[in-house]
């Protein structure tokens, strides 16, 4: 058997101008994808960081398509998409890729025989790239068995993720050469045409309507039925969408947030996610915004056909009543129309929470509270609400209008919202002006006898803040 080392002499190097026909969708993706990574450093070290590997400074990128891999059982052999190879002195790091691109997906046939090349040659990852979304790189959309990776990583990455990642090291390009900025933005260009076959997720999965009207008529269903199952397995793609749009929208990266058991196995994932749907019949995800007053909360009630947005803030302690605390909130949603905006507050004791629109809320500001003499609220939620009716069951129209909701809700709400920072302790004005008067009388020369030790005050010669006590006998210092 050859060695992998004489098998990539014998391949082609990636191009970023491809000559492969243009039929070969997923063989010209992979090849200006590879030949961006190998010279624009900045893009290969967020794209690899799922790998667990380390591009170094004097890390060498080689990519190579066209590798043909000879077959054991007299079959035409094995042929991925590409090979990416990480070299430094002392150590290699090498991943095979497979592409799909449009509607395909990647087949589990095709994954096990490039599983068992991977065995066989010592390569470290096998990376497949698809149009299908995932909430992170190491939940395959493929079963894979145990035994290969014992030996090998099995990592997933969107089309969408990549453009996505392409954009925000785009947008933070002081550390690209003008050539850099130039090859990024034109491999970005291709993957945003039509033609390359690259899609984001844009529809939910076909027993979706079926799903609506049986939670509307009031049939049950159970948590194995492909309508819950599909279900989820679709609003785990759009939750990965969501996040992709919104890091685009703020120019960082936006994250699920995800349970570490869920983390761990995808399946307890799905298991967990299909009995929620069923008890509540909702779909609800959370989002990580970077800096953000709070995380983002959305909510999807299929018996209702509405979208929730929300984020929550915790009061200011120092506000002693409940006015003060609803002023506080007010104040920052100023500039806001409020009468879709909806205020709840949730008080301390086990109390019911209250809520009001924002509009309601500035003509009488306590339609918010609960009546009690003294409480105050412990946190408030700000929520916006949309109900979408007959648009609600339509696969398409769903997720147009929640990919138009969410960043709509952020830019309007999340971005304005500042948590409360409890102030630092101050000294107050009683204590202030009595150590003044301390000082001072510390400070004035006695007029009595001079035998008599003096104390002043001086600054402490040895550097350190603060003053110390010096005692003078006969004139002289101690």
């Amino acid at each position: 058997m050859n060695s992998l080392d004489e098998i990539l002499e014998n391949a082609c190097r990636a191009r970023l101008i491809p000559t492969v026909a243009d039929s070969r969708k997923e063989e010209r993706a992979v090849s200006i994808l590879l030949a961006t990574l190998s010279v624009i450093r900045p893009f290969a070290e967020q794209i690899l960081k799922p790998c667990a590997v380390r591009v170094k400074k004097t890390s060498k990128i080689s990519s190579y398509t066209e590798v043909k891999f000879p077959a054991t059982d007299g079959s035409d052999g094995n042929r991925p998409d590409g090979i990416l190879r990480l070299s430094t002195r002392n150590s290699q790091w090498t991943a095979l890729l497979e592409a799909k691109t449009d509607n395909s997906k990647i087949s589990e046939e095709q994954i096990v025989r490039y599983a068992e090349t991977a065995r066989a040659y010592g390569i470290d990852a096998v990376i497949t790239l698809s149009n299908q979304l995932v909430a992170l790189p190491a939940h395959v959309p493929y079963p894979i068995s145990k035994k290969f990776t014992k030996s090998c990583q099995f990592l997933h990455l969107s089309w969408t993720s990549i453009l996505t990642q392409a954009l925000l090291t785009l947008k933070d390009a002081e550390n690209l050469d003008p050539d850099q900025v130039y090859i990024l933005r034109e491999m970005v260009r291709y993957f945003e045409h039509s033609n390359s076959g690259v899609k984001r997720f844009d529809q939910m999965n076909p027993e979706w309507r079926d799903l609506i009207i049986g939670i509307r008529d009031g049939r049950k269903f159970a948590r194995t039925t492909p309508e819950i199952e599909n279900t989820i397995a679709s609003w785990h793609q759009e939750e990965r969408d969501i996040c992709l749009i919104l890091s685009r929208c703020v120019g960082e990266h936006i994250s699920l947030r995800i349970p570490r058991k869920h983390q761990d196995d995808p399946g307890v994932r799905l298991r967990e996610a299909s009995e929620s749907l069923v008890s509540s019949q909702e779909l609800r995800s959370t989002f990580v915004v970077p800096r953000a007053a709070s995380n983002l909360d959305v909510a999807v009630n299929l018996q209702r056909r509405t979208i929730s947005c929300s984020m929550e803030l915790d009061a200011p302690g120092h506000r002693a009543k409940a006015s003060g605390r609803i002023n506080w909130l007010v104040r920052q949603l100023k500039n806001i129309e409020g009468d879709d905006v909806i205020i709840r507050a949730f008080w301390p004791r086990g109390r019911i929470p209250t809520q009001a629109t924002l509009s309601d809320i500035r003509a009488n500001p306590k339609c918010l509270e609960n009546g009690k003499a003294g409480a105050v609220p412990a946190r408030f939620e700000i929520i916006v609400n949309k109900y979408l009716a007959g648009r609600f069951s339509k696969r398409r129209n769903f997720i147009e209008d929640i990919e138009k909701l969410v960043p709509e809700f952020y830019e309007r709400i999340g971005q304005h919202l500042r948590p409360w920072i409890s102030p630092p302790p101050a000294i107050g004005k009683q204590a202030s002006a009595r150590n003044i008067r301390v000082a001072e009388s510390v400070a004035k020369p006695g007029s009595g006898d001079l035998s008599q030790p003096r104390t002043t005050l001086s600054k402490n010669p040895h550097g350190s803040d603060g003053w110390q006590l010096d005692s003078e006998e006969n004139g002289n210092k101690d």
